[in-house]
């Protein structure tokens, strides 16, 4: 049997809205022939009446910039002032999540939150990621072309009303959720190799990628995948707006030598290793941690595997890359 009392008070939620299967939330671990958790979904469904289009575009939002907040509180800088969000990460790599600006608002012009984030990360001598929204922000895509800034893979944003279908893992697999202190690590690992950084130290990858002790707080729910005891697949979500962010959905790259992997399933079905990992962090997030719908920014190539779970696109968000500007830059403007 598991000890609930140990998770609730490691993490306290006071918007819990229902138990959940006992062994989602404690420390132990899901098998999938072990349990079927569906029967505890019924209670939910997101909202009885669905959001328009305009609720979820603040929705967006809203809970992109908390995210960005977030990641940055683990060793960055946030300045936010007259809507523009400027969010600095412990590393100066320009990774748009951790080094940015997003402008939330009409109050500044595009030529105005531009001169403001490289006078913010001149002093950082620092490179970073100007974003856009598509469903605002069409005079700052004007203004990063006619600066020549490179843009980024623009990317969808996707939204889910209510708790997908139950993803159950492959046979053998195991779930954990990220409460420990090694799953955690593993997590990290796992999101660098999906980048092709598998050889980037651990500090420097904690710095550009996210800190794992930023996953042990009450509204992140992360589940990483093992088969045989080695780490295969992750994916979490940040809670916040009463909305569950789906982020960092991450799968090896490739097998290390000697690794096995779980057995194919029919031709046609996927693996399920990052799905299922985001089914239990979305089952979590809507029992317990106040979540009543699902958002997601995601690559083109990525969308597919959301889109399978029942998200639906319904905005996108340009990044443009601007280069470290000079010191001096800075003291002319």
């Amino acid at each position: 049997m598991v000890d609930r009392r140990s998770v609730r008070a490691h993490h306290p939620c006071p918007r819990a809205r229902g138990d959940l299967p006992q062994v989602l939330t404690g420390r132990g671990s899901l098998r999938s022939a072990a349990v079927d958790t569906r029967a505890r979904v019924g209670h939910t469904v997101t909202t009885d009446e669905p959001r328009s289009r305009d609720d979820l575009l603040v929705l967006a939002d809203r809970t992109l910039a908390e995210y960005l907040r977030y990641l940055a509180r683990y060793g960055g800088a946030v300045l936010e002032q007259d809507g523009l969000l400027l969010f600095a990460g412990a590393h100066r790599q320009p990774n748009p999540y951790r080094n940015g600006a997003l402008r939330l608002d009409a109050r500044l012009t595009a030529d105005e939150a531009m001169a403001r984030a490289q006078r913010f990360f001149a002093a950082r001598q620092s490179g970073f990621a100007l974003w856009a929204r598509e469903h605002a922000d069409g005079d700052i895509d004007r203004a990063a072309g006619e600066a020549g800034l490179r843009e980024l893979e623009r990317i969808p944003e996707l939204g889910l009303e209510e708790l997908p279908a139950y993803v159950p893992p492959p046979d053998g697999v195991e779930l954990r959720r990220a409460l420990d202190a090694q799953t955690r690590e593993d997590y990290l690992a796992l999101v660098a190799d999906a980048w092709g950084m598998s050889s980037m130290p651990r500090d420097v990858a904690a710095r550009v990628f996210f800190d794992p002790d930023s996953l042990d707080v009450p509204n992140v729910a992360a589940f990483v995948a093992y088969f045989d005891g080695l780490p295969l697949s992750a994916a979490m979500t940040h809670v916040s707006h009463e909305v569950a962010l789906g982020c960092q959905a991450a799968t090896i790259r490739r097998p290390k030598k000697g690794q096995r992997l779980p057995r194919p399933r029919p031709p046609g079905e996927r693996r399920g290793l990052a799905e299922s990992c985001l089914w239990a962090a979305l089952q979590l997030s809507f029992a317990e941690l106040g979540a009543r719908l699902s958002l997601c920014q995601t690559s083109n190539l990525g969308a597919p595997v959301w889109q399978a779970l029942g998200y639906r696109p319904f905005t996108s968000y340009a990044r443009y890359v601007a280069p470290a500007p000079a010191p001096c830059a800075a003291v002319r403007r």
